[in-house]
């Protein structure tokens, strides 16, 4: 195209409120090259290119995040990494050209992308992924309307948000709903729901510095899965209150960012609670903010990248009607950036698998079990959207990336519930293990941490336990039933079709790791597994800490199961103590449940420091080393007492916690009633003749 052509071009797309795509193929320095010819206005350059351009990597798209471009350069020789991808094509704004540089089309699916390197253990194992993501791609790109360089026609120029038209009318009609959640009554939240690129963060950033402009002294938190995708919101009420843009969250007096897992587990106490991308947060979380918060607004993205709404209303709008029953909803349907015919956010949806959706699920009679290849999941366009969009729906965190992975990691088993032609469940299986001697040496050292081989790795260096590195593994990514059918204990039948389908391949153990809770956790000792360790941290987009079961598939492996559970349940007290303090006491006995350990015999001196602690008044915490051996002797008493009960004698003994926050958990009187009902208990349960 010649320099006018392109003008012509962007001036047409402009005025319909479009933008288009232009695929350049051949070699990389070629491609470069014509891509310069048709940049305009801001480019935004990722992967390798001029350093004119400013070219970033693409894992640092999300800085991104909350500007605009007119021309969006996407180098796939640097690697397609369709995270950044689907997230920087929402900032090219009307009128604006994705430049999309690649391999020859035929070619490409067999480049050695670099992205794939993260699929795979070591980079030179990069050959051992598959190209299915990449030969979809050009598959769908080929021939779509967001390509054609014909200039639109458009009776009637596109309006867009500007100096005349400062908010669309989805936003004019949200921007006063979000005051009244301020100035109304309490326990009134407010759901903004939308699709990307509707101006859903922009307007909770310019009604923020609306509210702060109105009153100064008035402390508003911003919430969301990560710090970058507050950016956009931050811009804005940074421009809202006449500041600049540049400015750290923490600069803008009023307005601050917190981590959801610090805003549930910290005493903050906001005016005004604006949770972001809700949608990413898992639903324990959003609980625990609307339970403690009683004025809040949730901002969620329909389809995007960022998570899906429609997991966050199937999972979240429940409980907002039980708690908080006065609740609102707004939709935000109109395009900021785009017209509502723009062709090149379809395309992005359609390759990235944004709009996926599963179809609703026939009630289960007799349903089915099968393993499918990547390579007949990839040729499949109607099943891969059914279960990616099961996959979406089913889990608060799912990526394009996750897309890429399903389809090309090497060494990944997809697994599927089915009943005729409806899908009801999916299973991801990692197989890992089998790690040489000399690399699982340094990994047990801490001289190596590669990529992959999740379950071994942790065991060998978390754990410590040098055998670990020889087994083989299946590791359970992710499960996902259709919502609409759990409680029908399906869940559980593809588990047993995993374990039964794992067994017969010989592998060692069946195992998973993944964000415990005190409801998810059952359905996996359920079924057999044990817990053998609990991460240190909690997680900041779930607010909650690993764990990692296994179970033996082999008998010649139960012996060793046991010493490695052996060695968690004796390790346990001791970070109860320290790193896992705050770790909830019902996950802690879940995690016990079962559990026996060899801990040394009570003496005669100890059996009496307990009887007089429990019987007369001597002080708690001169006999606490005493209880903490009762209580690892007697872990099977746990099963019979209330879970008010179980944490009473966990959080004492063994997490010695703040005795006013355990008195207000169990809404007892301070310490005092807490000893008082410490002593009850210890007395019952010591005229027991088990746990004498």
């Amino acid at each position: 195209m010649t320099q006018a052509e392109v003008n012509r071009l962007r001036e047409a797309l402009a005025r319909a409120g479009e933008r288009r795509l232009i695929w350049l193929e051949g070699e990389e320095a070629d491609c470069i090259a014509r891509a310069q010819s048709l940049l305009g206005g801001t480019v935004f350059w990722l992967g390798a290119g001029p350093e004119c351009y400013v070219p970033q990597p693409a894992a640092k798209a999300l800085q991104r995040l909350g500007q605009e471009c007119d021309t969006l350069v996407f180098n796939a020789f640097s690697g397609f990494h369709s995270d950044a991808f689907g997230a920087l094509a929402g900032t090219l704004r009307a009128g604006g050209l994705l430049l999309l540089l690649t391999p020859p089309r035929a070619q490409w699916p067999a480049w050695p992308d670099p992205d794939r390197i993260r699929l795979v253990a070591q980079p030179e194992e990069a050959s051992r992924a598959g190209h299915g993501f990449i030969a979809r791609l050009a598959w769908l790109l080929a021939g779509d309307p967001a390509l054609s360089l014909a200039p639109p026609v458009c009776p009637q120029p596109w309006q867009p948000i500007g100096p005349e038209r400062a908010l669309s009318c989805d936003q004019a009609r949200a921007l006063p709903a979000i005051h009244k959640v301020l100035h109304g009554h309490r326990r009134r939240p407010l759901v903004l729901s939308a699709d990307r690129g509707r101006g859903k963060s922009a307007l909770l950033g310019l009604a923020a510095a609306e509210l702060l402009r109105q009153q100064p002294e008035l402390n508003i938190v911003v919430t969301a899965p990560s710090q970058a995708t507050v950016a956009t919101l931050f811009a804005h009420a940074a421009r809202g209150l006449n500041t600049t843009s540049e400015q750290t969250p923490e600069q803008l007096t009023g307005l601050s960012y917190c981590s959801p897992d610090r805003l549930v587990h910290e005493a903050l106490q906001p005016d005004l609670l604006l949770v972001d991308e809700a949608a990413a947060i898992p639903t324990p979380l959003l609980e625990a903010m609307l339970a403690r918060h009683s004025r809040i607004v949730f901002a969620t993205t329909e389809h995007g990248y960022e998570g899906t709404g429609r997991g966050f209303h199937l999972r979240f709008k429940r409980v907002l009607d039980s708690q908080t029953p006065d609740w609102q909803e707004i939709h935000l349907g109109e395009p900021i950036r785009w017209s509502e015919s723009d062709p090149l956010e379809p395309l992005i949806f359609r390759l990235l698998g944004l709009d996926a959706e599963v179809a609703a699920p026939l009630p289960p009679t007799s349903p089915s079990w099968r393993l499918i290849s990547q390579e007949a999941l990839a040729s499949d366009e109607s099943l891969l959207n059914q279960l990616f969009g099961l996959l979406v729906l089913a889990h608060y965190q799912t990526t394009p990336s996750d897309l890429r992975s399903l389809l090309e990691s090497p060494d990944l088993d997809i697994h599927l519930l089915e009943q005729d032609a409806s899908l009801l469940g999916v299973a991801l299986v990692a197989r890992e293990g089998e790690i040489a001697p000399e690399l699982a040496e340094a990994i047990w050292a801490g001289r190596r941490r590669p990529r992959g081989h999740l379950l071994p790795q942790s065991l060998l260096a978390h754990a410590g336990f040098k055998t670990a590195g020889a087994r083989s593994y299946a590791r359970v990514m992710r499960i996902a039933i259709h919502p609409e059918l759990h409680r029908h204990g399906l869940g559980s039948q593809l588990l047993g079709k995993l374990e039964e389908h794992y067994r017969q391949a010989g592998i060692d153990y069946l195992g998973s790791a993944f964000s415990a809770s005190a409801d998810l956790l059952p359905f996996w000792r359920k079924a057999g597994l044990t817990v053998l360790r609990i991460g240190l941290q909690r997680d900041a987009a779930s607010g909650c800490h690993a764990a990692l079961l296994l179970k033996a598939l082999k008998p010649e492996h139960a012996p060793e199961l046991a010493q490695w559970q052996q060695r968690f349940v004796r390790q346990l007290p001791t970070l109860l103590a320290g790193e896992l303090k705050a770790l909830e006491p019902e996950l802690v006995w879940q995690c016990l449940q079962g559990c026996t350990v060899t801990a040394p015999e009570l003496g005669e001196f100890e059996r009496g420091e307990i009887e007089c602690f429990a019987l007369h008044h001597k002080p708690f915490e001169l006999c606490q080393s005493s209880l903490q051996l009762w209580l690892a002797r007697h872990l099977a008493v746990l099963a019979s007492l209330t879970p008010a009960e179980r944490q009473l004698l966990i959080a004492t003994i063994w997490q010695y916690a703040d005795w006013g926050v355990l008195a207000a958990r169990l809404q007892l009187a301070g310490k005092p009633a807490v000893i008082k009902g410490l002593r009850a208990l210890l007395a019952r349960l010591l005229g027991s003749p088990t746990t004498r």
